[in-house]
């Protein structure tokens, strides 16, 4: 198991969430997804570039999820951490989740535990299909009129370590969500980067017909979230910066606003360092 890479880490309690004002659209375009019983699009892989906000729109929509009791479990990918970097322990880490958001999958679990002590030492495909299909499986059986959580959420599957790996992932899960029925609704929310590998995986005749797509791509205008973020940040920065009493009503000027978000080119990162530099304490913020 790997716990920094949980819902409740620590590492991912100060993890970036979206401003309330912006990413709106794909946030809806995923809630609809969540809220929908088409069991024909049990997967959605949500890509988009490097420093596009992937991440905080995952945050988001793992803390509105779990909110409404709809979370299963989440991974954190992440290149430079050990432990997230690989496929070791992915299930192990949705498994210890399971246990905690849907308690009445855990005896079933156990049982299949027991059964395979080594269970952990096989394939992705064997663990995925063995610890949360079939337990998913016979607890709906027992209460198909229970509510139970359905999302689970796989953030920066390319920062897996090997392509190979990446691939095995998306297989293992579409082949495992093709063994459910109906009634024991499952879903898994998919986030990366469109690498060539990855983008093959899901154009698989296999996986495609059970995918549905979402691309952070200028569809969703993210020049107007940055400029709708940056406002958001000077404002709160004349009550929170030791300076903000100094700071003249016209500041920053839309000319300032308009360059950020032009220099920015779509991508989150380079806004929020803007606004870290503009914000520390020991610097004025009109230099």
């Amino acid at each position: 198991m790997v716990p920094e890479a949980s819902h409740d880490a620590g590492e991912c309690y100060d993890a970036p969430k979206c401003h309330p004002e912006t990413h709106r659209a794909v946030l809806s375009n995923i809630m609809s997804w969540v809220n929908s019983d088409n069991e024909a699009t049990r997967i959605m892989w949500l890509y988009g570039p490097a420093r596009a906000g992937k991440s905080a729109i995952t945050q988001t929509t793992a803390e509105e999820c779990h909110n409404e009791g709809k979370l299963v479990a989440i991974f954190f990918f992440s290149r430079f951490r050990a432990g997230q970097n690989n496929k070791d322990g992915l299930v192990a880490t949705i498994v210890y989740q399971i246990c905690v958001s849907a308690p009445a999958m855990k005896e079933h679990i156990i049982k299949n535990i027991e059964k395979n002590p080594n269970i952990f030492k096989t394939n992705i495909r064997v663990q995925m299909q063995e610890l949360v299909i079939e337990p998913f499986k016979l607890m709906k059986s027992e209460c198909s009129t229970c509510s139970t959580p359905r999302l689970v959420i796989i953030d920066g599957l390319d920062e897996c370590q090997t392509r190979k790996d990446q691939v095995e992932i998306i297989e293992a899960i579409a082949n495992s969500l093709s063994l459910i029925d109906s009634a024991s609704f499952l879903q898994f929310l998919l986030v990366s980067q469109p690498e060539v590998e990855i983008r093959h995986a899901f154009n698989m005749e296999s996986i495609a017909s059970s995918c549905t797509r979402l691309a952070l791509d200028d569809t969703f205008d993210p020049d107007k979230d940055i400029e709708l973020y940056l406002q958001s940040h000077f404002q709160a920065l004349r009550h929170e910066h030791i300076l903000g009493s100094y700071l003249p009503i016209s500041w920053p000027c839309d000319e300032d606003i308009d360059f950020i978000v032009q220099k920015s080119s779509g991508q989150f990162i380079y806004a929020s360092i803007v606004v870290h530099y503009v914000s520390d304490l020991w610097h004025d913020p009109r230099k």
